[in-house]
């Protein structure tokens, strides 16, 4: 068995060499632990530091902000770079420009905010009222969603509308089409009517030339005893003169009332009678023609055969002159009372036409035309003009000769005032001159036996049987006033 060998005495073992290096090491060591703590609270301080720089910089909630954690994954670029980058890009997205901030942006916004409220087109103007872009740009997409939607209806309605107009523009096509058929076989009836209207005319000439010339044979028959009679009445016309001068001479001396005639018994008389008339037919023919004076537009009363004509002179039509033949004419018929008709052998008359002679006429007093109750300041005027018209004269003095008086009322009665003399009343004098002046030709009417007519007898014999108003009116008509 080997045996240890014993440590030289006084020589470096390996132990001392461990020993040594074990004080090496851990001298070195020490050191560093040294250096590494000094240099470590160093360390502390600057973190220190720059932990309240960042503080400065960005608070603790900011630094859960993903830019934060970006800043620190991307090297070179500082929070603030990316803050500057979000500004830059949010500014592009508002207005375009990377350059703009917050103020302008503002300051834009608020403008354009601004604008829209002053918009006349704008209806609801809260909506734009402090709002936000993006709040605006809501409002303004429920405005033209809106508008779009009107817009779509209105379209809709349009397009409506416009197939509603085509149906209507085919329905007019069919109705003129239908119009125009209708107004041919409109105007073939008018072409053949004209042609039956045409061959009655021929007919009824005809038929109005062969009474003409019967007439004319008639006539040339009685001429030798017209001639006798005129000659027979030329002699009792002057001894009617004499006998009228006579009579006048002892009614003036006797100054009583004298027997009068039969009431208006020249005007009873007629002028002429109805040839032809067809019931339903407006044109009737007359005996009366070319010889005998006829004018177009003179109008005649109709009066019943059988009863001739009353004494206030109401006829039962009247009919007016439209075309004169030689011994014959035709005439219209102006107006009808109701359940009558026209016959033939009916009399005819007008008091203003005589077929030899122009009648004469007086008119006196004062005249009520349109029935209002008071004179007329034209009265007077209008009836001269009716008789002038009509081919009769009126003379300006009351004689024997006047053939005819039209009488109207007397002028108003003179009234005393209480208060002015009479003597002094100039008003009152010329009411009394004039209503004296009446009294007298009245009085002179009755002497001279001259036939009156009242104003509705004057009318009625001229075939006006109307209201007052539509007298006045065809009076004035044909008065030209």
């Amino acid at each position: 068995m080997a045996v240890a060998r014993a440590p030289q005495q006084g020589g470096v073992t390996a132990i001392h060499v461990w020993l040594i290096v074990f004080v090496a090491l851990w001298l070195t060591s020490t050191v560093f632990l040294v250096i590494i703590y000094l240099d470590q609270e160093q360390k502390v301080n600057d973190l220190d530091k720059a932990k309240a720089q960042l503080a400065k910089v960005i608070s603790s909630q900011g630094q859960s902000l993903p830019q934060y954690s970006e800043a620190s994954s991307n090297a070179g670029m500082t929070m603030v770079d990316l803050i500057e980058a979000a500004r830059g890009n949010t500014a592009e997205l508002i207005s375009g420009n990377r350059d703009d901030n917050v103020v302008s942006l503002r300051t834009e916004l608020n403008s354009r905010l601004d604008k829209y409220k002053a918009d006349p087109q704008v209806e609801s103007k809260s909506d734009f009222e402090g709002v936000t872009m993006l709040a605006a740009l809501d409002s303004m997409h429920s405005m033209f969603r809106a508008e779009s939607e009107a817009r779509d209806k209105a379209e809709k309605g349009i397009a409506q509308l416009q197939s509603d107009l085509k149906v209507l523009r085919e329905a007019e096509e069919r109705r003129k089409t239908d119009f125009a058929d209708a107004a041919d076989k409109l105007s073939g009836d008018v072409v053949k009517i004209g042609e039956e209207r045409d061959e009655y005319r021929t007919e009824r000439d005809e038929e109005i030339d062969a009474f003409d010339a019967q007439i004319e044979k008639i006539k040339d028959q009685c001429s030798d005893d017209i001639q006798k009679q005129r000659g027979e009445t030329r002699e009792c016309q002057a001894a009617y003169d004499d006998l009228l001068a006579r009579h006048q001479e002892l009614q003036a001396k006797l100054g009583q009332s004298q027997i009068s005639p039969i009431p208006k018994a020249t005007a009873r008389m007629g002028d002429g009678r109805i040839l032809k008339a067809s019931p339903g037919d407006p044109i009737v023919y007359i005996d009366l023609g070319r010889d005998d004076h006829l004018t177009l537009g003179l109008e005649f009363a109709v009066y019943d055969a059988l009863s001739g004509i009353p004494e206030d002179g109401r006829p039962k039509a009247r009919i007016e002159v439209v075309a004169i033949h030689q011994h014959s004419a035709e005439c219209k018929i102006v107006s009808l009372m109701r359940d009558q008709m026209i016959l033939t052998e009916d009399i005819i008359a007008n008091p203003i036409y005589d077929r030899h002679q122009s009648i004469k006429f007086f008119v006196m007093g004062e005249f009520d035309i349109n029935g209002d109750g008071r004179d007329d300041p034209q009265g007077q005027r209008d009836i001269i003009s009716l008789i002038e018209q009509w081919g009769g004269s009126t003379l300006s003095e009351l004689s024997a000769k006047v053939d005819f008086v039209v009488l109207g009322g007397p002028p108003e009665r003179p009234r005393r005032s209480p208060d002015v003399d009479p003597e002094d009343d100039p008003k009152y004098q010329a009411a009394a001159k004039a209503y004296a002046a009446y009294e007298a030709q009245l009085a002179k009417v009755d002497v001279l036996a001259v036939p009156r007519l009242s104003q509705k007898e004057f009318l009625n014999f001229l075939g006006y049987t109307v209201s007052d108003t539509e007298t006045a009116a065809s009076i004035q008509a044909m008065t030209g006033q």
